[in-house]
């Protein structure tokens, strides 16, 4: 058994009737090319004739062709449901040998259950007779198409499991994550309030633990409680851990709080008047196990002193480094900047030096992710510092460094709708999903890939290797609902504390009927993290008065306001981010909807390409929230979105 095939067993169990098995019929089937027979091309081969029988066969080959792309198979109240590679369904009632009209003038029988399965279709006409036949790894379509007389075609189509020739790593859904508690200031203390994403029904307790001690319990949805860190504030580790009902350990996870091993940062500490001049100290954070090589300190844009004789404790502790600067004037400011060995930088802001020094400076580089658009709507670039206006509570304040995309790694995140909806489209979307994921990406950019029907899985973690992350798109199953609220905010967790550029492209059909987490908890915490965020809906559109779903059957109307909510949801989020919503009609032919999916990525990776990163210096202290009031002041142009940024690294 592949391993695709058995984890389509793991997550949806076993289906039998009278005893037999059914669950390796059941699920997604993708045509192998290789082991297919092309029914146009064969057809025009056989008949290549202008008679009536040879325009009739070729006529019914090339109305198959896309129909037997996919495959996906279900047991719905006690009958096998087929759907075929245009969403078209027939059900077949469990009744071996017994033909059934499900519809029109078509016929429809079991023949087998047991291995090899085998289910026949025909037309009334029996111009078309279809058999499927599973065995072992593969589902074999025979059909043979009749144009009057004895003119007749005959061709194979086989049928394999997604991802069963990709690497056997079948990724596992998710469980349970930790939601980051909000910060109101650089550390976090007193009694705080924490959330998890649980994405697995079997969770009927999450314990919460502070440094190994259970410090809570919660026994019902939404798995939260409330927590009394300690005093004084210092690291402390926060873990929680997922029980079934009989007490079963289903999952776990952790984060650090307070984390004392900073990222990679440098703050001037103190400005002291001294001899025709100031003594600066700067306060460095090297993470553990790395190596600081110099700190440099600026008198405006001037060097004037390096220090490179720096022993650093083995613990990654602050370090303190002094210069002293002569000749300081009003108008001055310092700058002061720290290399790692491996080649990292980081700089504080630079600070403006007024006609009085303090002994403490609490200072704030504020880093935002601007993108700015053109009177057509088009991504501006050759943008400047002085193209932008920046103000906090009325007071304007200098923007110090501009820096274009190709300067600032990018970590883009893409989520993957897999529901059964997705089926019919799948290998071109996971074509055009590829190409989009390659093109993105520059060199030191990182990718991450999520795909989700109604349970969530983290196919492959950030990465900057395409091919890893090419090959996790292969190993996508599209069988089941959809939760995209939980996909979303499980998607947001992967970036944690992720520096420089972000964003997160999410493909969906626009449906939610699984999520186990508030559709509030998404909104909120995408809005608090603040990148942008791209949805693109893939819209089915139901046409018949009544759909089905699963083991229930929609109504249109309904499923149509469920959309319309969603979708106005998913546009609140993406504008609230500097993000956009695209829409795409699946039922539209012309022009095809690759071609517009391909259009969509193109101006996702346009806009990608035209991010700036605008830093300048609050007046806030160093953690208290900031709001600036960005403006572009160059003509004709104008800012779509300005969102805060990570920490820096380059």
């Amino acid at each position: 058994m592949s391993a695709a095939h058995a984890a389509v067993a793991q997550q949806y169990g076993e289906a039998t009737y009278d005893h037999i098995s059914l669950t390796p019929l059941l699920g997604p089937w993708i045509r192998n090319d290789q082991l297919s027979e092309d029914p146009v091309a064969k057809t025009g081969e056989r008949w290549p004739g202008n008679n009536a029988p040879a325009r009739l066969l070729r006529e019914l080959a090339g109305d198959a062709a896309d129909e037997f792309d996919t495959v996906l198979i279900r047991v719905i109240d006690g009958s096998i449901m087929l759907q075929d590679g245009r969403g078209s369904f027939l059900t077949y009632p469990l009744d071996l040998g017994e033909y059934h009209r499900p519809r029109g003038n078509v016929r429809s029988r079991l023949l087998r259950l047991e291995d090899p399965s085998t289910i026949q279709t025909a037309t009334r006409e029996w111009r078309r007779v279809e058999t499927l036949t599973r065995s072992g790894e593969q589902l074999v379509r025979v059909a043979e198409f009749h144009g009057g007389g004895p003119g007749s075609v005959e061709f194979r189509t086989v049928y394999e499991r997604p991802g069963s020739a990709g690497d056997g790593y079948v990724a596992k859904p998710a469980t349970i994550r930790i939601v980051p508690p909000q910060r109101h200031g650089e550390l976090l203390g007193g009694r705080i309030r924490v959330q998890t994403l649980v994405v697995d029904p079997r969770i009927a307790t999450v314990d919460f633990l502070l440094d190994g001690q259970l410090a809570s319990r919660a026994n019902r949805p939404p798995f939260a409680t409330h927590l009394r860190l300690a005093d004084p504030v210092r690291e402390q580790t926060l873990h929680v851990e997922a029980w079934g009902a009989a007490g079963e350990a289903l999952g776990s996870d952790s984060v650090v709080l307070n984390r004392l091993d900073t990222p990679f940062t440098v703050r001037i500490a103190r400005v002291l008047p001294d001899v025709d001049g100031v003594r600066v100290e700067a306060g460095v954070w090297v993470p553990r196990a790395a190596a600081l090589e110099r700190v440099e300190f600026y008198r405006s844009e001037e060097l004037v002193s390096v220090v490179s004789d720096l022993t650093v404790p083995a613990d990654g502790t602050r370090v303190t480094v002094a210069a002293r600067i002569v000749n300081v004037g009003p108008g001055d400011f310092l700058r002061v900047s720290a290399r790692l060995v491996d080649g990292r930088e980081r700089e504080d802001a630079e600070l403006l030096v007024g006609a009085e020094f303090q002994n403490e400076i609490d200072v704030q580089l504020v880093q935002l992710q601007v993108l700015v658009v053109d009177r057509d709507g088009n991504p501006a670039s050759d943008l400047k510092p002085e193209d932008f206006e920046v103000r906090e509570d009325g007071e304007q304040r200098q923007v110090r460094n501009l820096f274009v995309s190709n300067d600032i790694p990018l970590s883009l995140g893409l989520a993957v709708d897999s529901s059964d909806s997705v089926l019919p489209i799948w290998r071109d979307l996971q074509t055009v999903a590829a190409s989009f994921m390659g093109s993105s990406l520059s060199p030191g950019d990182r990718g991450f890939l999520v795909d989700f029907d109604d349970r969530v899985r983290l196919l492959q973690p950030l990465s900057g290797d395409e091919a890893l992350l090419v090959s996790a798109l292969g190993r996508l199953i599209p069988f089941g609902g959809t939760a995209l609220n939980d996909a979303l905010l499980f998607s947001l967790l992967q970036y944690r504390r992720e520096p420089g550029r972000r964003a997160l492209v999410v493909i969906t059909d626009g449906a939610d009927r699984h999520s186990r987490s508030r559709p509030k908890q998404s909104t909120d915490f995408a809005v608090r993290l603040g990148l942008p965020i791209y949805f693109i809906e893939l819209d089915p559109t139901v046409t018949q008065a009544v759909t089905r779903f699963g083991d229930r059957l929609i109504d249109a109307d309904s499923e149509a306001r469920q959309r319309q909510n969603m979708r106005n949801r998913l546009k609140w989020i993406s504008q609230r981010t500097g993000g956009r919503l695209f829409h795409i009609r699946l039922a539209e032919v012309d022009p095809p909807w690759i071609d517009r999916i391909e259009l969509v990525f193109d101006r996702i990776e346009e806009d990608l390409r035209h991010q700036h990163v605008l830093t300048y210096y609050s007046g806030q202290p160093v953690g208290d929230p900031v709001e600036p009031e960005v403006r572009v002041i160059r003509r004709g142009l104008s800012l779509r979105s300005a969102v805060p940024l990570a920490p820096l690294r380059r």
